[in-house]
Order: C-alpha cells, then structure tokens, then sequence
C-alpha cells in the first residue's frame, strides 16, 4: 500500500460539505482499519477521530479533492510489512552487472545479481541488500555511494495485497472490508461476489482444507471507484500503488485483442494486473498464494 506522507498540511484546510459518519471495522490479518462514511463526517473529522491528518488519509486512498460520499470506504492504515532493496546498478549486458557486482565486493559490500523483465527486455539488476527496517536500508544506500556507486538507489516493496486482503486470511475479512456483496454465487470452492447488479466484482477460490483465501480476483469494472477509492481502476493507479513490476508482458485477451500483464513478487505471493488494450484501464487484480498452486 502507498506510503504515508509525512508532512501534515499545515495552515487551514478548505472542506467542502461531505456527507457520511464512520463506522470502523478492524482488520486483524494486518492490523488495518477500514472507516465507512455516513451522513455528517467530514475528512477532517475523520482525521482527527482517528488522530491521523488529512493528506494521510488523502494519500492513502487516493483521493483528488476533500469530498467524501455515504457509503464509501477509507483505509486508514500506516506502512505495510515488506522490504527495501539497494539497488546498485541496472544493466542490458550481464557481464556490466558482474563488474559492478565485483567492485562492490572489493569495498567490502555484499553484491548479488537478479532480473528483472520490463516490456519483455530483461535487465541485470545489482543488488547491495535487503532490508525490512527502511532506516538500516538508508544507512546501505550510504555506504553503497560512498563506494562510488552514485546512482545507487532504494526499491521498496511493500506486503502485496489487494484493499488489505491477501491469501491466508478468513473468507469473512472480505466483508469487513468490502461490504456485503447484493449476491454471492458459489461452485465448489469458487464464490463470486456481486456489488453491482451488472456482474462478479469479486471471485474467491478458497482452500480446502481450512476455508481461508487461496487466491483473490477483484475486476474493478464492476465496482465503484467512488466507493471503493484506494482500489487501482487503472495502470497508473496501479503502479502507483505496487511500484514498478517485476516483470510485464504482453498478452492476447477477448476478440484477439494485445493487453499487457503485470506481475509483482514476495515471498510467496503473487500478483498480477491486467491492463486493458486501451493501455489504461485494470481488467483485474488477481493475488494468489503460489504454495497452493
């Protein structure tokens, strides 16, 4: 999930006249919070009930203006668990990235090479460490530039998930989250959810054995961008969202049509975006536990 700016706005902020109240549901598969406007509350008010400021919960949800709607629902979470990478150094050639790698491990830097695939070109990424902890991550990228590597830089990645569900959690985090779909169809293991009368925003393939999610498709045409807000509707929101991929490719989609594909990595998570022939628009965000495949 996005990363909370740090600076609180200062000076007085402009509400326009929202409407809603706030219903607070906990997550607990990762100690995330969702409010559900109603009549009354304001982003202010908000913010302050839940000791957060507004360009949080702005930047958290993706929000263009100060307007908030009845119904709709607001993450309120700080950082999500992942890690942080020093990147020092990108190369066509693997033999470029092996010298980099060895001058690294000349000053007495761990180095090790791994891929990444943009746009179907594969690149020879230098990697100087990994870090949970983005201080320990900072103080790396100092010594990494300090070797000489001065376009070192840090690549986060943050827990993968989608509106804070993942693989692993219980079936019912989906409706604290969600909301409660107007129908649910189920076949075997499979249950799709519907928001909207029109078709399955949601499907869920459930683990056998203990009911929780597998895997997790969300098809953001069939919800609501007003409602739902911190959901990615399109490449740039999610991109914005994930960071870059870790690999992209092009794929043939309904009526023979060229769409690309994004896939991000960690641990054991996957997930993958789905972008539109129009270049733009998220087909659907799906994340699957890969140890259940």
């Amino acid at each position: 999930m996005k990363k909370i700016k740090q600076a609180i706005a200062a000076g007085v902020i402009s509400l326009a006249v929202i409407f809603t109240g706030g219903a607070v549901f906990a997550d607990h598969s990762g100690d995330k919070e969702i409010a559900v406007v109603k009549k009354g509350d304001t982003l202010y008010s908000l913010a302050k009930k839940h000791h957060m400021s507004v360009a949080q919960i702005s930047d958290l949800n993706d929000l263009k203006g100060t307007t908030i709607y009845p119904g709709q629902r607001l993450i309120l979470s700080g950082e999500e668990a992942g890690y942080h990478k020093i990147i020092a150094g990108s190369f066509s050639k693997k033999e470029n990235a092996e010298k980099r790698a060895a001058l690294l491990k000349k000053k007495e830097i761990p180095a090790a090479i791994g891929t990444a695939v943009i746009a179907g070109k594969t690149y020879y990424r230098v990697q100087a460490g990994a870090f949970k902890d983005k201080k320990n991550a900072v103080k790396q990228l100092e010594a990494v530039k300090k070797a000489g590597i001065k376009d070192a830089f840090i690549l986060s990645k943050e827990e993968l998930h989608i509106f804070g569900l993942k693989p692993g959690d219980a079936f019912d985090e989906i409706v604290s989250r969600m909301g409660k779909p107007k129908k649910t169809e189920t076949q075997l293991n499979i249950k799709s959810l519907y928001y909207q009368s029109d078709g399955a925003g949601l499907r869920v393939t459930l683990n056998k054995k203990d009911g929780t999610i597998g895997s997790l498709a969300v098809y953001p045409e069939y919800l609501s961008p007003r409602m739902f807000p911190a959901l990615p509707f399109t490449k740039d929101e999610v991109v914005k969202m994930y960071s870059n991929s870790d690999k992209t490719k092009t794929v043939t989609c309904y009526e023979s049509a060229k769409c690309e594909e994004l896939t991000y990595q960690l641990d054991h998570l996957e997930l993958k975006a789905r972008i539109d022939r129009d270049q733009a628009t998220v087909q659907f965000l799906e994340i699957t536990d890969l140890n259940y495949r």
